[in-house]
């Protein structure tokens, strides 16, 4: 009875995800970027959780937002914390993303929300956090994109596909880029992860390339490439 079960269980998986609206997404890399105002004060502010703060290496030199800054030319700032949920996100907004005058932005927050049961926030939460973040942003001065915390390969992170419809509707409402496959080349690689949900150096570097690649058309409009 338990392998019937379990046999079931196998055959029911994918229709769960079909009907749920799960599918492949592919990172962004043919949109016409805009012309921003680069000033002597103009950064690329990298804010999130503990995925971006660098957990599993060191964060001042291995972090992918270390990384990123090999390859631009403009101060990278790392304003992620352990932790952090998108209500953090949402009263450390001012401080560590406004008033470092961001060119670029890039967000990266959910599976704290979600999974950290002390600062758990419900979907509709989480979307709203976001919402006010963005509210806050003018986007004639800013290009925004907002990383997904897993990938396809990761689908328990979403196994109902209710944090990609999130990122959907934020894509569709604002000028917004997604990164739907940060982790391509690095999840599923032992020697590259420090644990479940955290790369080490070598997983981050691979990261770091990944968003790079997404960035190149703003970074290049730009001249933000070293």
């Amino acid at each position: 009875m338990k392998r019937n079960k379990l046999i079931s269980s196998m055959f029911l998986l994918p229709v769960l995800l079909e009907l749920s609206g799960c599918s492949t997404f592919y990172n962004v890399t043919d949109y016409e970027p805009k012309k921003l105002t680069i000033t002597e004060t103009s950064t690329i502010v990298c804010f999130g959780d503990s995925l971006t703060y660098g957990n599993g290496a060191d964060p001042e030199t291995e972090s992918w937002p270390a990384v990123f800054q090999e390859s631009v030319n403009i101060p990278v700032i790392n304003s992620g914390i352990n932790d952090d949920t998108t209500l953090d996100g949402v009263n450390r907004f001012q401080t560590d993303v406004l008033d470092h005058n961001p060119a670029i932005l890039l967000f990266d927050f959910g599976g704290n929300d979600i999974y950290q049961f002390s600062k758990k926030q419900s979907y509709s939460e989480i979307e709203q956090n976001f919402r006010t973040m963005l509210n806050q942003i003018n986007y004639e001065e800013t290009q925004v994109y907002i990383m997904r915390f897993y990938n396809d390969e990761m689908r328990f992170f979403d196994l109902f596909g209710a944090f990609d419809q999130i990122l959907l509707r934020l894509q569709a409402d604002y000028d917004v880029i997604i990164i739907w496959d940060a982790w391509a080349g690095a999840w599923g690689h032992k020697d590259c992860k420090y644990d479940m949900t955290h790369c080490n150096a070598k997983g981050y570097r691979i990261m770091a390339q990944n968003i790079l690649t997404v960035l190149k058309p703003c970074l290049k409009k730009n001249d933000l490439l070293k």
